[in-house]
């Protein structure tokens, strides 16, 4: 077996892994990122056009919907033939019109990722994929379980693989079968070594890195994001995207061996005279330039007409202080509040912000273990926000009660508030109600909650972070989110700052339904600390 790799890179092939997988966080998280990030340096069809052909995104509305757009005249003719001209010129417009009104195109997508592994199919008639994945997933979500799982995982304080070949050292049947894959793990056997046994050929140990970890890349992402920021979670796990690969190629290796009794060779072997080049140049494309034209003029078409209406738009200055102002988030669900709250009062005024309105920091509520960040997940709050203590009674339920998966106490609450339970699945049928179970953002913060806000000491620290805001800050803080909105000048003796949040039961997908400026949580407590900090900026 080779030790090295002269011609394959492991540390840049995986640093340009991490770049193509999506910057993936965990739910917990508001999760958006932009899955094209890693082709932004290309002018933007290009990008569009690589992305489809080597990972088979879809990045354009299929042809035959740019053309019923065009025929019900969303998208007008006289923009379409400006976008023609500027881009063939006037003595091609005919021919490319011709072509995005009427030629007929194969639309169909064939990636180039994927198709080198796809060959363990074709050649040892057998599904990777279906043999690895379920077993691999299960790893994942055990090791990095955040408090849910009844059981911990056996050894989790010594990294992923390392808690891993502690555990096949103490127990009886472990998670490979292979003696080989278990030498392999114990071996420590680098990801060069291992592609050596797999695929054999080093010319291709790059594409069949991709097209493994493409084949889930949430997970791959996640993973590639946890490496370089643990603290997004809150329960911290060592792991690294080398590492899940490494045990994904031993999951593979021990599925081969176990099917085929070591009798079988690297899939390179069987591929010799086919190329698989993932990156290679991506060639000119008569579809992507009649999509990429379409494209352009169903953009301007909006913006013509928004552009026409803004330029005969009088401006209007308000005279008269309003009634009462009110400063929302900009998401589109608090539109249909703002337009209600003006037909109701048209000398109220109100304007739309992102709702963590200004202020970055972590959140400590009483008794909290962990920190909760309330701003924007790109930025890196240095400040602190904690609930003064209180009494505080968390409900509870004794359907949720630790013992309930015991084998006695188990057995004794499923047949005695099992049926209570089914009762009040059925009344809750007619009258919805909030359970234990229910995240509700009045439950991020409680009415009565008293906030330390103001520093008045410098040295009031908790760790690296600074417990409150100075009014120094706050007033800087107050002055960028005034300006954002233009509200300089004729300001009301009421202003409201309203944050809002979602209430969810057994969502995996709540944090999106929360504040997306808050990181996917109830903005209350950045209304609050705005609330706060209005009345005490200087005058």
């Amino acid at each position: 077996m080779k030790t090295h790799s002269i011609g394959f890179d492991e540390h840049a092939v995986l640093h340009k892994l991490a770049h193509y997988l999506p910057a993936q966080n965990p739910l917990k998280d508001f999760v958006h990122h932009n899955t094209l990030h890693a082709f932004q340096k290309l002018p933007f069809h290009k990008a569009l056009h690589k992305a489809t052909t080597i990972f088979g995104y879809k990045t354009y509305l299929p042809l035959s919907d740019f053309r019923i757009r065009f025929a019900k005249g969303e998208i007008k003719e006289a923009v379409l033939d400006r976008i023609i001209s500027q881009q063939k010129g006037d003595e091609k417009m005919a021919y490319w019109k011709d072509k995005m009104l009427h030629h007929s195109y194969d639309e169909s997508v064939s990636p180039r990722i994927g198709s080198l592994r796809s060959n363990w199919k074709k050649y040892y008639a057998i599904n990777l994929e279906k043999s690895t994945h379920s077993l691999l997933f299960r790893i994942l979500c055990s090791y990095l379980d955040q408090g849910i799982a009844i059981w911990n995982f056996p050894v989790h304080d010594k990294g992923f693989l390392s808690s891993i070949r502690e555990l096949e050292k103490n127990t009886f049947k472990g998670i490979l079968s292979s003696p080989r894959a278990k030498k392999l793990l114990q071996e420590k056997a680098s990801i060069s070594q291992l592609l050596e046994i797999v695929v054999g050929k080093e010319a291709l140990f790059e594409t069949y890195l991709f097209d493994q970890q493409f084949g889930h890349p949430g997970w791959s992402g996640m993973v590639a994001t946890l490496e370089s920021n643990p603290n997004s979670l809150l329960d911290t796990k060592k792991i690294t995207l080398e590492e899940l690969i490494q045990l994904e190629l031993l999951l593979e290796i021990d599925t081969l061996d176990t099917k085929f009794h070591d009798i079988w060779a690297p899939l390179g072997f069987k591929v010799e005279n086919q190329s698989y080049l993932l990156f290679e140049p991506v060639k000119d494309n008569e579809l992507f330039e009649v999509l990429s034209l379409w494209q352009q003029a169903l953009e301007w078409s909006f913006y013509d007409t928004v552009l026409a209406n803004l330029k005969n738009v009088e401006e209007h200055v308000e005279a008269d202080v309003p009634s009462f102002q009110g400063l929302f988030c900009m998401d589109d669900r608090e539109c249909s509040f703002r337009r209600h709250i003006e037909h109701l009062d048209d000398k109220a005024s109100t304007y739309g912000t992102a709702a963590f309105f200004n202020f970055e920091f972590f959140y400590q509520p009483v008794n909290g273990k962990f920190y909760t960040k309330l701003c924007p997940a790109p930025v890196t709050p240095k400040f602190l926000i904690k609930e003064e203590h209180r009494k505080k009674k968390n409900a509870k339920d004794l359907h949720y009660h630790k013992q309930s998966h015991s084998l006695f106490l188990g057995w004794i609450i499923s047949q005695t508030l099992g049926f209570s339970s089914a009762w009040k699945l059925f009344l809750n049928i007619f009258k919805p109600s909030l359970s234990p179970a229910t995240t509700a953002s009045f439950k991020h913060l409680h009415k009565k909650s008293k906030l330390v806000i103001e520093n008045t000491d410098a040295s009031q620290k908790e760790g690296d972070l600074q417990v409150g805001f100075t009014i120094e800050e706050m007033t800087n803080r107050v002055e960028g989110l005034l300006k954002s909105i233009g509200l300089v000048s004729n300001f009301s003796s009421l202003v409201y700052v309203v944050g809002h949040g979602a209430t969810s039961v057994n969502n995996t997908h709540y944090a999106g339904y929360d504040c997306g400026a808050c990181s996917g949580r109830p903005s209350s407590v950045n209304a609050k600390v705005a609330s706060f900090a209005l009345p005490t900026i200087p005058k």
